[in-house]
């Protein structure tokens, strides 16, 4: 026996960079800052299509207050990166689930420690300089994830969701990917250690890689080679001779000693549903493009697509339909 749930994903934004970036700029209006519009926009979607679970990037320590307050009364549960680690500029990955699911456990993505996990072999060797500010960057360029394992306990049937924000400057491919890989690793780890005893839970993974599916960030796959990151998710395996490979693009022959990345693969709720990801989910007067993706393992897409769907193809983020630079992702499937 299964179930239809519904499922988003939104980078917010955080309104301490944006403030930052009204002031520099002097160019977008101030309502499309504050807290209560993003309020607003979530409440009239989850009042006209009902979620079962939201996931969230980019969250400040006001709106996740503002988040807590809001969906109390709502029959939802807020998963927050605890108060000790918030600052007022920190990109945090909060989920919304319907109460109906029960929390069976939970992870916030370490990075600092994954890395000393996975690359030990590389991390303390110090036989090159470049090397070692590899090492360092893939500490310091933070990436940050929240995992989730959930249970629906009528059917007993188990979800994991893991909701993620990857590291921004494209300066940094080759630490987008090995974050991106880290985060999977971490993934498959957790579900592990907390269910020992199943042999397969449904997994979700969803966000912001702030990476498009091709090598050109202003093209689409059809264009030509997969992105590191969009590669490495969907085919489960990242060559030392791809330009995102610190192999190729750090020069150094330091790197021609790390491997090829595997992970096991996802597929794409947009690409399985629509045959091709949307055109953009991130446009501003200086890019377009998509960056946000739903991921997914072992549950069958019914549906994706992205909100507001009504806007014009010279139409930049924030604006009136919208109080952030991406658009709201939702695909709804069949979880067994």
């Amino acid at each position: 026996m299964g179930v239809k749930i519904r499922v988003g994903s939104w980078n917010v934004y955080n309104d301490n960079i944006w403030h930052s970036v009204r002031e520099a700029t002097g160019s977008i209006t101030p309502k499309c800052f504050q807290n209560g519009s993003r309020l607003r926009f979530l409440r009239e979607r989850f009042s006209c299509t009902p979620f079962d679970i939201m996931c969230l990037q980019e969250v400040s320590p006001v709106m996740i207050s503002s988040l807590q307050k809001e969906f109390a009364h709502n029959n939802f549960t807020l998963v927050a990166p605890p108060q000790s680690t918030l600052t007022p500029n920190s990109n945090n990955c909060c989920v919304l689930f319907d109460k109906k699911f029960k929390l069976v456990a939970k992870k916030y993505f370490n990075l600092s420690e994954a890395v000393s996990t996975h690359l030990v072999g590389y991390a303390h060797q110090g036989k090159s300089d470049i090397e070692d500010a590899f090492i360092k960057e893939l500490r310091v360029r933070n990436s940050m994830a929240t995992m989730l394992i959930l249970e629906l306990p009528q059917t007993k049937i188990l979800l994991t969701v893991c909701n993620c924000h990857l590291h921004w400057n494209p300066a940094y491919a080759d630490v987008k990917v090995f974050h991106a890989f880290l985060i999977v690793k971490e993934l498959f780890q957790f579900v592990r250690s907390a269910l020992e005893s199943f042999p397969f839970v449904p997994l979700l993974l969803v966000g912001d890689f702030n990476s498009t599916p091709g090598l050109n960030t202003q093209g689409t796959p059809s264009d030509g080679q997969l992105s590191g990151v969009y590669e490495l998710l969907t085919t489960g395996r990242l060559s030392m001779k791809h330009p995102h490979h610190p192999a190729q693009l750090r020069k150094d022959e330091a790197f021609l000693k790390y491997p090829e990345l595997r992970v096991d693969p996802f597929q794409s709720a947009f690409k399985e549903v629509n045959g091709a990801e949307p055109a953009f989910t991130n446009k501003t007067t200086t890019f377009s493009g998509c960056i946000d993706f739903i991921f997914f393992k072992g549950l069958i897409p019914l549906s994706a697509q992205t909100v507001p769907g009504d806007l014009g193809k010279s139409e930049v983020f924030p604006n009136g339909k919208i109080p952030s630079d991406h658009l709201l992702l939702v695909s709804e499937f069949f979880l067994v």
